[in-house]
């Protein structure tokens, strides 16, 4: 006893929690060891005896009085029964016996109507605790929310968080079955206990507790059966609540209005005994007409909308009030202006149908769905005569006709019958759009009705297998083909807009389907419809092929884009459409000459030949069977096959078109592209890379097909592979089957280029894109067993084959190495290898500047793809050698006489993509060879300017054909990796003065800025200081021909520039120190590039633009008081570039000197 009453005492004084929490584990644990006797339970309980001998009545009386002591008795009296209810927290909860418990449950109610000014909370927490006992009794549950309803009147002069832990017991009572077993058994439909809880919480504001309190409601609704009576008393008194709002609290308190919308929403959904005061109730107050905002009118109706899709037996609970909730809610779509509120309106409408229909596992009398839908109608089939109120009407029908399967089947036939009625007498064009607008509604709501029919109740299948369709069927020849053939010739926007809306309701009706007797789906509409209608759009799709530029092409170009969306739905499900498609077209540009093509014909074919494409290529085609035979078996690629086979493989259009033979090898990479899209969409990215790869090699199997590229189309030999054959549209097996297909048609084309007529450099370029999409679609081992690598160099020919020795054929070597994977490369890092004869031959540069681009491109490709091996490997040693060999030619060539400035230009940009390619993989061989190149762009000949300004590539290789997709080895710190040892030595040799060698300073320099302009600032931002200084110089420096070149002294001040913008939107405060110089040097800058029409024109036009940028860039970035003293010359030189020639300037010149002139 004394020991519990030291802890009691010891827990009393204390301030500090985790000494009450280790007291209250004390007590605890002394109960548990005595296996909870009766003598250590009855101390433990009496051993705050001491603080719990005022009444309530003295406790009153000496308030009253103003005893300063009565207040810490109070505290004590609080705290000592924390004490107790801390103890049965953190007691076994199976220890007490059933009589402990429930002289404990006694003790701590008493406290509800013995002393609510202290222990309140305790007591509370202390019945929680008794509650989780495992001998608790439900008839204790019973008496404990008696107890706590006695404090009545007192209970809202508690804290929210005194009140909160009573608001958790009422809960965790009521939800407590055996507890609400015994409520209901006791006080049964009169609910007294409810009506307690009622009075007693009537009050309550508190976000935290309303929360718990709305629960508390909506489970005495739910699982106990209050009178008429009770039921409208509890209504009362979450309703009052509503609709309910949240004060902004400083605090925050993790709830949101939301949150409490929610939960009231939830009581009004609870049971279906709260219909008949819900809705006269929501009905009520969404009518206050204006008085309502939206978002409460939102709130109303998304409450009923939760009624009625709650409540159960609909014909007693909505039924009754279907008629008063259309006759409000019709006019808030008729007459509504905002969306929100339209919206939330025909969802309740929506839920109403289903609600009436029933649910997937019982339907409910027809009767039910049939009366609302003829209310709806009655009130709406005239409105669909004005074009005011079609819009409305007709979303109102909408709704309720589709909301389910057997609402549409039994109305949509006499829906539609109302709109044929109204579209042959139309009032206006825009009637006429509304009405088909509706129609297309209708249309494109039965696809999703079909699609999910598995999803309700068996009855829907039945349903839509016994609908009649004929008037589906009807609405070409009797809708869309009369108004399409009334309307096309006609020129305006309003009759665009019809024939928008027709174009789109041809290609929803083609893809109806009708199910049969077993429930297997096929088009609704007979294939003799299905091809008039692919006629009467194939006309539109190729008309601009049959104008001249001279006639009226008045035709809107959205209305052709919408053609082209219908069409590729018809081909889509229909699928003998296409072919009819393709010939149709390809016919009309036969008919061209084009020898020598207009600009207009040369449009016409690129946009047909992207719309053939698109139609074709951009989704796999549907397996759904047709009244008719179809003209081939269904494959999944046949109209990729199509495609192919009418364009691609008839390559070249003309001899002489370059652009014509280019469009067509361009439509080609775009199908590629559109049908590996559509394989990604359909079967996802893991599956593609699954079937990427394959056990076959594909090339001794095409060496195996017979005949020519056209011959073996027109056979099918390509898919005689059993797999191809046999393929459905579910099977991944498609992806694999279109990498092969493509590759092959890639190869034949490799193997007819050469460097004559009709392949042009366009075309070679189209190509090799092609080529690269495909190869890097396919896995690195069959890239392997196909032997890719070395096609690269052969290009697939064989002696049979014409040879292509021109410098171009280097375009179709890059589009295939850019495809591959390193794995795949291996075999170019044999000694003496093609590759590398290829790469170090330097015969061919001279020729042109687009061979040093091939070459460097391939260079790149090649250092960058190398598999890392061991140094003493040969593969190692063939790279080695590759790159020293361009570092060897920079240093020897850089100071010769031999080398002209151009021809070292091209040689030296094959050297540094070589370089490049390496650097970006951070291949530790670079670093060997950077010494030697910066001795190479120190050299005071012209030719150091070329290797200073070309040691940017370094950083910036190719990203055409070093990226991710192409499988490039590009490591994520390579810049700043390269930036510390290409450019970090540099800096104290570039600054000028103690006797060094301007041009030697003025070429680090170059080569400094042209690194670090295409380097992000985070890999430079360490040297800002330094890098200023070599800014500011670049910017202020006289022009010195001796020392720099014209073009490379532009070159420089460039990089400065776009240098100083990225600082500037970075770390301007680095610019402090610098302002003087920044704005003079920029000022300097702009004067001196005045236009000009030399060849540096397009430089000192970015130069002037520049300079105007970081002007105006330092108003917005630093005070006043640093920039006042530069402000009238700057502003003058502002007023005077205003009047820049070039535009872009203008308006850069005008920016800045917005301003610069609130700098006063």
């Amino acid at each position: 006893m004394a020991q519990f009453k030291q802890w009691a005492l010891e827990y009393v004084l204390a301030d500090d929690e985790p000494v009450q929490l280790e007291l209250t584990k004390k007590a605890a644990k002394e109960i548990e060891n005595s296996r909870a006797s009766s003598t250590v339970v009855g101390n433990w309980a009496a051993s705050v005896h001491q603080w719990m001998t005022l009444t309530n009545s003295n406790d009153d009386d000496q308030m009253e009085d103003g005893d300063e002591g009565v207040s810490g008795d109070i505290i004590s009296r609080a705290k000592a029964l924390a004490f107790l209810a801390g103890t049965l927290e953190a007691l076994d909860k199976t220890i007490l016996r059933p009589d402990q418990v429930q002289r404990l449950v006694g003790f701590f109610g008493a406290m509800f109507s013995y002393d609510h000014k202290a222990g309140i909370t305790a007591s509370a927490k202390a019945l929680q605790q008794l509650y989780s006992m495992k001998n608790f009794k439900p008839e204790m549950g019973v008496k404990s929310l008696e107890d706590v309803c006695k404090l009545k009147e007192d209970f809202r002069l508690q804290t929210a968080g005194t009140r909160l832990e009573m608001y958790e017991l009422f809960l965790s009572l009521v939800e407590d079955p055996a507890v609400s077993s015994e409520l209901q058994h006791k006080y049964g439909a009169s609910c007294g206990f409810a009506l307690d809880l009622l009075q007693l919480c009537s009050s309550e504001r508190d976000p935290r507790n309303l929360m718990i309190w709305f629960k508390i409601i909506r489970r005495l609704l739910i699982e106990f059966s209050p009178s008429p009576e009770v039921t409208e008393e509890i209504f009362k008194a979450f309703s009052a609540y509503f609709p309910i709002s949240l004060r902004s609290s400083a605090t925050p308190i993790g709830i949101t209005a939301e949150d409490l919308k929610e939960a009231v929403r939830n009581c009004f959904s609870s049971h279906q005994r709260v219909a008949p005061f819900a809705f006269p109730f929501l009905m009520q107050k969404l009518d206050q007409g204006d008085a309502v905002t939206v978002a409460v009118k939102v709130d109303i109706l998304r409450t009923i909308n939760a009624c009625i899709e709650e409540y159960e037996n609909p014909q007693a609970s909505v039924v009754p009030y279907v008629e008063k909730i259309w006759g409000s809610l019709k006019y808030e779509v008729r007459n509504g202006e905002v969306k929100e509120t339209i919206d939330a309106t025909l969802e309740v409408l929506r839920a109403i149908t289903r609600k009436l229909d029933g649910s997937k596992t019982h339907k409910h009398d027809v009767s039910l769905i049939k009366n609302y839908i003829d209310l709806v109608f009655g009130d709406c089939r005239d409105d669909l005569s004005n074009p005011t109120y079609t819009k409305q009407a007709g979303l109102l029908l909408m709704t309720v006709v589709t909301a389910s399967i057997r609402g549409y089947v039994l109305y949509n036939s006499s829906f539609i019958d109302i709109i044929r009625q109204n579209i042959r007498q139309p009032r206006s064009p825009t009637h006429t759009r509304d009405l088909l607008l509706l129609v297309n509604s209708i249309v494109k709501t039965r696809v999703e009705l079909v699609k999910n029919r598995k999803d309700g109740h068996h009855d829907d299948e039945d349903q839509l297998r016994a609908e009649t369709r004929t008037h589906l069927v009807n609405l070409f020849h009797d809708v869309y083909l009369p108004i399409w053939t009334g309307k096309a010739g006609e020129a305006g926007s309003s009759e665009n807009d019809i024939l928008k809306q027709v174009a789109l309701g041809l290609g929803l009706l083609v893809s109806q389907q009708a199910l049969d007797a077993e429930g297997e789906p096929s088009l609704l509409c007979p294939g003799a419809i299905c091809d008039e209608i692919s006629k009467l759009l194939t006309a539109t799709l190729v008309k601009p092929l049959t104008l001249s530029s001279n006639d009226n092409q008045s035709q809107d170009a959205t209305l052709e884009d919408e053609v082209v969306l219908a069409m590729r739905t018809i081909v889509m499900n229909y699928v003998d459409a296409y072919g009819p498609f393709l010939m149709t077209a390809r016919k009309e540009i036969l008919k061209r000459d084009w020898a020598a093509p207009s600009e207009h014909s040369l449009e016409a074919l690129k946009v047909l030949l992207s719309r053939l494409v698109f139609i074709g290529c951009s989704e796999i085609p549907s397996n759904i069977k047709f009244d008719t035979e179809p003209q081939q078996p269904y494959n999944p690629l046949q109209h990729y096959y199509a495609f192919l086979q009418n364009f691609p493989v008839q390559f070249p259009l003309s001899p002489q078109s370059v652009a014509a033979n280019s469009y067509i090898l361009s439509s080609f990479h775009a199908s590629v592209i559109w049908f590996r899209d559509a394989c990604d969409a359909k079967y996802g990215a893991s599956a593609l890379a699954q079937y990427s790869s394959s056990e076959k090699n594909w090339m001794d199997e095409f060496e195996q097909l017979p005949g020519s590229l056209v011959s073996q189309f027109e056979s099918g030999a390509i898919f005689l592979d059993e797999a191809a054959t046999a393929i459905k549209e579910e099977d991944p097996e498609v992806y694999r089957q279109f990498l092969r297909l493509s590759l092959f048609v890639v190869r034949e084309l490799y193997k007819s280029a050469t460097d004559q007529a009709p392949w042009s450099e366009e075309a070679l370029i189209q190509l090799a894109r092609t080529a690269s999409l495909v190869v890097q679609s396919l896995d690195g081992k069959l890239q392997v067993s196909c032997k890719l690598a070395q096609e690269a160099f052969a290009l697939f020919k064989t002696s049979e084959d014409q040879p292509f020795s021109s410098p171009l054929s280097g375009l179709l070597t890059v589009g295939i190495l850019q495809g591959l994977h390193p794995v795949a490369m291996e075999e170019l890092y044999k000694s003496g290898g093609v590759a590398e004869k290829f790469i170090c031959d330097t015969s061919s540069l001279s020729s042109s500047p687009r061979a040093s681009d091939i070459k460097a491109a391939v260079g790149a490709i090649y250092s960058n793809k190398y598999q890392a091996g061991p140094a003493a490997s040969e593969e190692y040693q063939t790279l080695k050698r590759v790159l020293e060999f361009w570092t060897s030619w920079v240093k020897d060539s850089v100071s010769s006489s031999d080398v002209d400035s151009e021809t070292f230009r091209q040689f030296t940009n094959v050297a540094m993509h070589t370089i490049a390619g390496a650097v970006a993989r951070q291949e530790k061989l670079v670093l060997d060879l950077l010494p030697v190149l910066h001795e190479a762009a120190a050299s005071p000949s012209p030719n150091g300017e070329i290797v200073a300004r070309s040691m940017g590539i370094l950083v910036q290789p190719n990203s055409e054909v070093l990226n991710k997709e192409s499988h490039a080895v590009t490591k994520r710190f390579y810049k700043q990796w390269a930036y510390n040892f290409l450019v970090r030595p540099l800096y104290e040799l570039a600054r000028p003065g103690n006797g060094k060698d301007p041009k030697t300073t003025a070429r680090y320099s170059i080569t400094i800025l042209s690194v670090v302009k295409n380097c992000p600032f985070t890999v430079y931002q360490d040297d800002v200081e330094s890098l200023l200084r070599l800014l500011v110089i670049a910017l202020s420096s006289k022009k010195d021909d001796t020392i720099l070149s014209d073009e490379a002294a532009q070159a420089q001040v460039i990089a400065a520039l776009e240098i100083l913008v990225d600082i500037l939107a970075h770390e301007p405060e680095a610019l402090k120190g610098f302002l003087k110089e920044i704005i003079s040097g920029t000022t300097k800058v702009y004067q001196e590039s005045a236009p000009s029409n030399s060849t540096l024109h397009k430089p000192l036009t970015m130069c002037r633009k520049l300079s105007l940028q970081v002007l105006g860039a330092l108003p917005k970035t630093f005070e006043e008081r640093y920039l006042l003293s530069f402000s009238p010359p700057t502003q003058r030189m502002l007023a005077l570039a205003c009047g820049d020639p070039v535009r872009k300037v203008r308006e850069a010149a005008r920016a800045a000197r917005g301003n610069w002139a609130r700098v006063v």
